[in-house]
């Protein structure tokens, strides 16, 4: 029975525990949060364009007060509640066109990683931290109130 030959990008377990053992940060930090809350900012607002000019197509034009029914169910939803929308009194039409919107948003936060190194050779990637998430929907809505 021959051995079989260990990849050379595959380390042996035994060589791993000669090694000093690499402590990951918990949390990813992030350096520049005010260039970062920007972009997510910026990411959110392209989002909601997309999502105004298909609903337009619908006769549907939503507003402040509707986006603060979907900032309200995300914000709830990154807290770690059921993030459910308020939409009583909303049509068939309306309550379809703000449920994707915020079923867009709510998946964000996943879709923007931080990098944190693990190991010499290896990178863990994670997703936006809730906080930070909520700061940026915060900001958001600050400067839409502007």
């Amino acid at each position: 029975m021959s051995r079989k030959k260990i990849p050379a990008s595959i380390r042996p377990l035994f060589q791993i525990e000669k090694e000093d053992p690499y402590v990951p940060v918990d949390k990813p930090e992030i350096v520049d949060r005010a260039a970062e809350a920007k972009r997510v900012v910026k990411r959110i607002s392209n989002i909601i364009l997309e999502h105004r000019e298909a609903s337009a197509s619908l006769g549907f034009e939503f507003g402040l007060a509707d986006l603060r029914i979907v900032f309200a169910a995300l914000r709830d939803h990154a807290k770690g509640g059921s993030g459910s929308l308020d939409l009583t009194g909303y049509d068939e039409i309306q309550t379809h066109c703000l449920k994707r919107l915020f079923e867009e948003l709510v998946e964000e936060p996943s879709n923007i990683l931080y990098s944190t190194p693990t190991g010499p050779d290896s990178t863990r990637y994670d997703a936006m931290d809730p906080s930070f998430w909520i700061e940026c929907l915060d900001l958001f809505e600050t400067k839409l109130c502007d």
